[in-house]
């Protein structure tokens, strides 16, 4: 697999672990904290914010180990399967 086709995968990854993420309800309480004003508060713009914000820490956050690997030496090939692992496991732990 190329790079690209193994970032689409970790990015699709992410997405599906922000619809189902423990983390995703938190979010949602959480929603007069990161929310514009200028949006109206509904329950769809609220779900859809928070899933957008979970599927975004959870790509930052399976990106750590990427680059540390890439950083001790793998080529780019390899952190990017490390990625993908990465995004992996957090989806797993997150349908736990």
């Amino acid at each position: 697999m190329t790079p690209q086709n193994l970032f689409v995968a970790t990015v699709a990854l992410c997405l599906v672990n922000g619809l189902v993420s423990p983390a995703l309800p938190l979010m949602m309480a959480l929603w007069p904290v990161w929310m514009p004003e200028m949006v109206r508060p509904s329950n769809e713009t609220v779900y859809y914010g928070a899933s957008l914000l979970v599927s975004t820490g959870t790509l930052l956050l399976s990106a750590v180990p990427a680059a540390i690997a890439e950083r001790a030496g793998l080529a780019m090939e390899r952190a990017m399967w490390v990625w993908l692992g990465g995004a992996g496991v957090l989806l797993l732990l997150g349908l736990g």
